[in-house]
């Protein structure tokens, strides 16, 4: 087999048909080989091996996906037998498949479109001071020049929020902390006295301890029962231990 690929342009195999009919005894072994040749390194490019081991003679069809990234490399193909078995009403035939990137300035989706672009534009002179403003291919660079800043210019701008939102968040962390600093300070016992002083000098708590009671006289309003007031016994038991405690206390001090 030989011209695999088609003189045209931008083709590229990724898929092989075969068909074969091998003659043999099923006691007998054989294997069919499928090969193409790598005409951009050494070895096959594509294999493929059917063993006949120990079966009976007939029609094999089957298909194979390759990977469309080996372009051109296809060379030179070849079917064989080996083995006790022959070989009749053979066919290989490969599915093709174009590449739109083959002209990369033919697609704007191409990876090495803009690289392309540059290059013609340069070669017909539509990049000088007057360029020719009506050739497609000029508008296409208008166009992406335009899509290039505006995309610049969308980096910019989330870039510039991203850091409006860091600063929040720093700005929102540093209020935070100063709260917590506040609340320990508020704790602190001398920075309390230092506050109740202040607020005192201030006179701020005038409002509250500076308060006026509309007097008058207020009448008895007790009457006792034969003029006796009885002694409250729990009350004197709750006195002898104050009395007691204090004794404790003070001795302490009498050593």
């Amino acid at each position: 087999m030989v011209n695999v690929l088609p003189p045209e342009a931008g083709l590229k195999v990724q898929g092989v048909y075969h068909k074969y009919t091998i003659n043999k005894e099923a006691s007998s072994d054989a294997t069919v080989s499928i090969t193409n040749k790598n005409l951009k390194g050494a070895g096959n490019i594509y294999e493929r091996h059917d063993s006949w081991n120990q079966l009976p003679g007939n029609t094999k069809i089957g298909f194979d996906l390759v990977r469309p990234s080996l372009g051109t490399s296809w060379g030179e193909g070849n079917v064989g037998v080996t083995g006790d078995a022959t070989l009749s009403d053979v066919t290989v035939a490969y599915n093709y498949k174009f590449d739109p990137c083959f002209i990369p300035i033919a697609d704007p989706s191409c990876p090495n479109f803009k690289d392309a672009l540059y290059q013609y534009l340069l070669d017909n002179g539509l990049l000088d001071t007057e360029p020719n403003v009506n050739d497609p291919y000029y508008d296409e660079w208008v166009q992406y020049e335009l899509d290039r800043k505006a995309e610049e210019q969308e980096e910019a701008k989330d870039s510039k929020e991203k850091l409006a939102e860091e600063k929040q968040e720093e700005l929102k962390l540093e209020r935070a902390l100063s709260v917590a600093g506040a609340a320990e300070q508020i704790a602190n016992p001398a920075q309390q006295l230092r506050m109740m002083q202040q607020m005192a000098s201030a006179g701020t708590l005038d409002n509250y301890y500076g308060t006026t009671i509309e007097g008058g006289m207020y009448e008895d309003t007790i009457t006792l029962q034969d003029g006796i007031i009885e002694d409250n016994t729990k009350a004197l038991r709750n006195l002898a231990q104050d009395t007691l405690h204090r004794t404790i206390v003070r001795s302490q001090y009498d050593k």
